[in-house]
């Protein structure tokens, strides 16, 4: 039927084709993110981007919660990331909690306190998950009170 057209010809219109649709289908999926790599000079999304937070220091929220000093406050910053940094202070703080011998009441102050420092993720999705394992780490340590329902109770601001 098409005798003027050899497989090699079209081999290399269809893989052109396909790689112009790929290219568009990522340009318009990706396009926020690589404007934002772009004006802030850097590809951030092929970096693999590791930070050290120091989370003695911190700015005072307008509530007086403590709000977490580190790059996770500069917008663009997923939940993932966020939440990444509250499950490593909650492990710290636990271990911290067993390692003093300290008290089930003011490791849940403790807990309440970490908590509070993250209001972004009062709203999120993610809520009932953060419950479930502040409630899990902290049975793994020895505090067994501290339930999904207690952990539930940290977000309420008094």
């Amino acid at each position: 039927m098409f005798t003027e057209i050899t497989w090699a010809t079209y081999l290399k219109v269809t893989a052109a084709a396909l790689f112009i649709y790929y290219t568009l289908l990522l340009l318009k999926l990706y396009f926020p993110q690589i404007r934002t790599s772009i004006s802030n000079g850097s590809m951030a999304f092929s970096q693999s981007r590791t930070t050290e937070v120091n989370h003695a220091t911190g700015i005072m929220g307008e509530q007086g919660n403590l709000v977490p000093a580190g790059e996770f406050n500069e917008p663009g910053y997923s939940d993932y990331e966020i939440i990444e940094e509250m499950v490593d202070r909650v492990k710290g703080a636990l271990k911290e909690a067993v390692t003093n011998e300290q008290g089930e009441d003011k490791t849940i102050v403790q807990l309440k306190a970490i908590v509070n420092d993250y209001p972004l993720l009062s709203r999120s999705n993610f809520r009932p998950s953060i419950n479930e394992f502040i409630a899990t780490e902290s049975q793994q340590h020895g505090f067994v009170s501290i339930t999904e329902e207690v952990a539930e109770q940290f977000w309420k601001t008094t």
